[in-house]
């Protein structure tokens, strides 16, 4: 069950706000819990009892690690110490569930391949494992719980059916975002009435979501089905409308997943934190990603960044360094390996494939050579009287960073990385802007098609600018008088329904970040 199929938003969803909204308050937490776990077992079915494990560890690894702080005998650092393992301990079980289902394949052939390079015959047999949807974004929640309780910042949750709401609630289990303990437990639990402002704007996002998903995204999908699958039959100009279209329906579908999975926290009084801010008005790559799945970006600021940077090992680095080189060279040692890692883990994260991890170094390298070159370009643009803030330099800033995020995403998609440079060299070696005019309606979309994407694009690019200018479109909306607010939300919903991309002619097509 997807978050954009009928069955979700108009007979899942409306079933689970009525059962709650008819329970006493003090057994809601009962129906939601209900809820998630129906719904996991309707996408992953047996294999719900992946969730259950993290669950029943993540709660007990808590409460151990409190009690530790609390019982043990010697001095913090021994306790530390012992707080530490127990951690350790946590961690490493979580993450051997997730790094078994999904990656030992991945590993097994590389260093199968690796042995054969070494003329060492050994041949890898692939195992064939069930992976739950949502395990990757789970997995990192069950992390930072237990990190957060070993830090001190947040006390052992003693109630398991807290942990199970905080891990499995149903609008974000299969997408994100990536929420702390503290910022939803607690909503989930206690049960509040559903407000009819709630299931108003909750329904609206929903709405606007659906919209960016199933008439954008869903419709410019054949175009990077087949230009990607059969990438070497294409001239260098359509290599680009492809990955301008995989890039835009990437954010389409994402951000309307987002939008659909947040107006269905909101229906039940849960705020979850948000994951998109306008990436495509990013200053550069480091920016972009501040703006863009904001929630894995912070979840490995706060746990991998952080500690890498502030670890002994690095910081000795650092020192030698600056003693050999001086403060202008070590002060990127930390730096360079918090990134490095960040990046190892964000590209993996994605999946067992050579095409993320790519696309995770990519990144890593442009975010490290963007904080190397930051003051000198300051100093540069300074001597030269070049105003950063200027309509001129913002154009430039906005035209490089389109350039270096359509790459990334064309790396992103590929099938292999050496497809990837096949493509980027057709791009700049074999480009005939003519060939895409009289094969544009060829390659999967047709004159109807191309015009209902091109205005959803522009709507949502209307939106955006607004947002970005700190301007709700649904406050405005809200205070127009109620006969005209009807009708443009009906009018809303019967577009939807109307330019939609389903039915007969129409693949389904599965959200991408599901998948991860």
């Amino acid at each position: 069950m997807s978050y954009h199929l009928i069955a979700y938003f108009a007979i899942f969803l409306p079933a689970v706000i009525l059962i709650y909204q008819l329970t006493p308050q003090k057994f809601r937490w009962l129906v939601l819990l209900s809820a998630d776990y129906i719904f996991f077992w309707l996408i992953s079915g047996k294999l719900i009892l992946y969730l259950l494990f993290a669950t029943i560890i993540t709660h007990y690894i808590g409460i151990w690690l409190e009690n530790v702080s609390l019982t043990a005998e010697g001095s913090a650092k021994q306790i530390t110490k012992k707080k530490r393992r127990v951690l350790a301990f946590g961690i490493l079980i979580n993450l051997a569930v997730l790094v078994v289902l999904k990656y030992f394949n991945f590993f097994g052939q590389n260093i199968s391949s690796l042995m054969n390079v070494l003329s060492i015959n050994w041949e890898y047999k692939t195992i064939h494992f069930m992976v739950p949807i949502g395990i990757s974004y789970y997995t990192l929640q069950t992390i930072s719980y237990m990190t957060d309780v070993y830090r001190g910042t947040l006390k052992a949750e003693k109630n398991i059916v807290k942990i199970a709401l905080y891990l499995s609630f149903f609008p974000q289990i299969m997408e994100g975002p990536i929420s702390r303990f503290h910022e939803t437990a607690e909503s989930l639990y206690e049960g509040k009435s559903i407000e009819f402002e709630n299931i108003k704007f909750g329904y609206q996002r929903i709405i606007y979501g659906l919209f960016k998903k199933i008439v954008v995204a869903d419709r410019i999908a054949p175009v990077v089905i087949k230009v990607f699958g059969n990438y070497t039959e294409y001239d260098g100009s359509i290599i680009v409308f492809a990955v301008i279209c995989f890039t835009l329906q990437l954010y389409m579908e994402f951000s309307g997943c987002m939008d659909i999975i947040m107006g269905s926290g909101q229906i039940f009084g849960v705020k979850l934190p948000e994951n998109f801010r306008q990436p495509f008005f990013a200053k550069d790559a480091s920016d972009f990603w501040h703006r863009w799945h904001i929630t894995l970006g912070t979840w490995f600021k706060d746990y991998i960044f952080y500690p890498v940077s502030l670890a002994k090992p690095v910081k000795n680095f650092a020192k030698k360094v600056k003693n050999r080189f001086g403060r202008n060279v070590s002060k990127f040692v930390a730096p360079f390996a918090a990134l490095f890692c960040v990046w190892s883990c964000n590209g993996l994260w994605h999946g067992p494939y050579w095409t993320y991890i790519f696309y995770g170094m990519y990144y890593f390298v442009l975010i490290f050579l963007e904080n190397v070159l930051e003051e000198p370009v300051s100093k540069l643009t300074a001597k030269l009287h070049i105003n950063r803030e200027g309509r001129g330099y913002r154009i430039f800033r906005l035209c490089k960073l389109l350039v270096i995020v359509n790459i990334g995403e064309m790396f992103f998609r590929a099938e292999s990385v050496g497809a990837g440079f096949i493509m980027l060299k057709n791009m700049f070696m074999n480009f005939h802007i003519h060939k895409l005019t009289y094969k544009f309606f060829d390659l999967g979309m047709d004159q109807y098609d191309s015009v209902v994407a091109l205005i959803g694009i522009l709507v949502v690019l209307a939106v955006d600018i607004m947002h970005e200018k700190n301007i709700s479109l649904r406050d405005i909306i809200a205070k127009w008088a109620l006969p005209i607010r009807w009708v443009f939300w009906y009018a809303a919903i019967m577009f939807v329904v109307i330019f939609g991309a389903y039915g007969a002619g129409y693949t389904v097509v599965d959200m991408i970040y599901a998948g991860y």
